[in-house]
């Protein structure tokens, strides 16, 4: 009976307890509930408007707006101490009339239109350099004048090299060499040709030979003919060696003729540089206007000033037991027998001084 009472009281004792227990949370989450402020209510209004008269009654009534007037934009006004701001240019140019004077040419075109329409002035500023002009005791030359004269120097030659010749600078020295060949040829048997002169001619040739050889002008020598008969030197090629030295070293004279060729114009020869030979520079200068004459300038050909060479030389074959036949002029060739030939060639051809800007080397003259 002690037991059980002891656990109806142990048992109501816990009841009581968890009640206690039970009421202070509640308590406590009532007052954190309580607190909060409740989310406001949303509240919606409708206004009801009359509607507008749609009758003609209506419209008549109301009276119309007035129009509205649009002001011109202000300009902005103008900050102290500033300026105006320029207008605005147009993105696309103005369009310009197209220029077809001369004038609008360019200075090449300039001077090509000039040569054809004047040629007696475009001769002249060729034909002023033929000469060769000597320097003024006392005037040093200026070192771009040396130059300029070099560079028009090599390039009339080039011209010559390179194929732009017109083919009437080749029928004048054709016509030309076919008038002094023969009287050049008995001018070229009148040159000194004793034993002293023919000994100086022989050495000339000989020390260009062997210039000719340190520069590597004959390229590898050839290897002996070991065909037939074992090793043996090449008699024939030595002897065409000495020939080709005794050439060389002969006794010369040369004259430098240069016509002045332009569009319906009579071609004018002159003596560029004398050959030391009256003679032949007279024949020179006399076969090439003969040529010039004969032969009439056309329209298209361009205003130029070409110079020829005009060469006579003599010579005698070098003491070698060798005998040989010239087929071309029909004579026997044999040792210490006197050689002369006559030749005529183009030299240069120019087309005038190019445009250039001023050239840094120019120091002046003193």
């Amino acid at each position: 009976m002690r037991t059980a009472a002891a656990l109806a009281t142990s048992v109501g004792l816990h009841l009581l307890i968890a009640l206690l227990v039970l009421r202070g949370v509640a308590g406590r989450r009532l007052a954190g509930t309580t607190g909060a402020r409740p989310p406001a209510p949303i509240e919606l209004s409708v206004v009801e408007t009359p509607r507008a008269d749609r009758s003609a009654a209506g419209r008549a009534a109301v009276s119309p707006s007035p129009p509205v007037r649009r002001r011109p934009p202000s300009k902005r006004p103008v900050e102290s101490g500033g300026t105006a701001a320029p207008p605005a240019t147009p993105l696309v140019p103005p369009s310009r009339p197209i220029d077809l004077s001369l004038d609008a040419l360019g200075e090449g075109a300039k001077q090509r239109a000039a040569e054809r329409a004047n040629p007696d002035e475009a001769l002249d500023q060729l034909l002023g350099s033929a000469p060769e002009v000597p320097a003024r005791p006392g005037r040093r030359r200026a070192l771009s004048e040396i130059r300029a004269e070099a560079e028009r120097r090599a390039d009339a030659e080039e011209n010559v090299r390179a194929g732009r010749a017109d083919p009437l600078l080749f029928d004048l020295l054709r016509n030309a060499r076919e008038r002094l060949t023969p009287e050049a040829t008995r001018i070229a048997e009148s040159l000194p040709l004793g034993a002293g002169e023919t000994t100086k001619g022989w050495a000339r040739g000989y020390l260009k030979g062997v210039a000719d050889a340190h520069h590597g002008a004959f390229g590898q020598p050839r290897a002996l003919d070991d065909a037939v008969g074992g090793p043996r030197p090449d008699v024939l090629g030595a002897y065409n060696e000495a020939e080709r030295q005794a050439a060389s070293g002969a006794e010369q004279r040369t004259a430098e003729v240069c016509l002045g060729v332009a569009p319906n114009h009579s071609v004018i020869a002159t003596l560029r540089r004398s050959s030391g030979n009256a003679a032949l520079d007279r024949l020179a200068i006399e076969s090439f206007e003969a040529s010039g004459g004969a032969r009439p300038v056309t329209p298209d050909v361009r205003p130029a000033l070409a110079c020829y060479l005009v060469r006579v030389s003599a010579y005698r074959m070098p003491p070698l037991p060798a005998v040989g036949l010239d087929l071309v002029n029909g004579r026997l060739i044999y040792p210490l027998k006197r050689i002369t030939k006559v030749t005529v060639e183009l030299q240069s051809v120019d087309f005038g001084a190019k445009q250039e800007a001023p050239s840094f080397l120019d120091v002046g003259s003193h």
